[in-house]
């Protein structure tokens, strides 16, 4: 159901975050051809840049959009006197500033190169979409809502060894945690309650092999592991026709960022890339070293 007004406080905060996150659109003017609707401090608020603001927000009514150029363009004054007084301090002329602004700057063209060759691609055809259905069970007809606890330690390599020991033969999580506090390592718990599909694909690969009660072990940050437990664990199932058009997203996304990456490798190949000294990347091993490696690895011994 779409909300009958448009929350103040959540305007005020899309608007604040527009520099860091603006993608193009088309179909908005661009600021030179485009009239001023506000000048603060002679730096002016465009129409389009009002305008970009309120599609954000999604489809709306004339009301709801009346609404909601009013608090943005409010929020967009805010944000050019912040922009103004960070200036008159010199934070744009800050190393870390100018390296962030650049980025941003880097990332917008990046998206627009990205929303101008990669926007249409050719929809999955129904084999496409049932066959990725039977590849994901996980994610479908075996689709589970997973509890988790999870627990990251501060720790020294050195003692990983011993805190999985313990693990294994602690009774219960809050007898580990215990023994935890006892030895005087630093942690931090949490719970969390996620549908699959809100799981990255390899955390979710374990988690569906997993029991109830079963604890694993990941490697965290550095100098940290990851201790994760699934408590509980629901079946939910999402039939073909639930998971259609969630799947014809994913393969349309797939296929962009393989065209993504294909153009990628083009530009690379054509580019000069000289790397300073001690930066380079190790060369990429030959395709037929690779292949002896692999037939190395998968030999096995003949049985006895």
């Amino acid at each position: 159901m779409k909300p009958s007004h448009v929350p103040f406080i959540a305007l005020t905060a899309v608007a604040l975050m527009l520099s860091g996150c603006e993608k193009p659109e088309t179909a908005v003017k661009t600021e030179s051809e485009s009239k001023a609707v506000v000048t603060v401090a002679g730096d002016k608020v465009s129409e389009a840049e009002l305008n970009l603001a309120v599609s954000r927000l999604g489809d709306l009514n004339e009301a709801q959009t009346a609404e909601a150029k009013t608090k943005l363009l409010q929020a967009l004054i805010d944000q050019r006197l912040v922009e103004q007084a960070a200036k008159k301090a010199g934070l744009d002329k800050e190393p870390e500033v100018a390296i962030a602004a650049a980025q941003a700057s880097r990332q917008v063209l990046a998206e627009a190169y990205a929303e101008r060759n990669f926007k249409d691609v050719a929809k999955p055809t129904e084999a496409e979409i049932a066959d990725y259905y039977e590849q994901h069970p996980e994610l479908f007809s075996q689709r589970r809502i997973y509890r988790i606890q999870e627990l990251e330690l501060k720790l020294d390599q050195s003692r990983l060894s011993e805190v999985e020991e313990k693990l294994k033969t602690s009774h219960s999580m809050g007898d580990f945690v215990n023994w935890i506090k006892e030895q005087g390592i630093e942690g931090k718990t949490a719970v969390a309650v996620k549908p699959a599909e809100q799981i990255a694909a390899p955390l979710l690969a374990r988690l569906s092999q997993m029991k109830d009660g079963q604890v694993t072990i990941l490697p965290g940050r550095p100098g940290n592991v990851l201790i994760q437990q699934l408590q509980e664990s629901q079946l939910q199932p999402v039939s073909l026709e639930q998971a259609h058009q969630a799947i014809e997203r994913a393969l349309m996304t797939q296929k962009r960022k393989e065209l993504m990456e294909a153009d990628l490798k083009k530009l690379r190949e054509a580019a000069k890339i000289e790397y300073a000294s001690g930066y380079a990347p190790a060369p990429a091993a030959a395709p037929e070293a690779e292949k002896a490696e692999s037939a190395k690895t998968d030999e096995k011994p003949a049985a006895e």
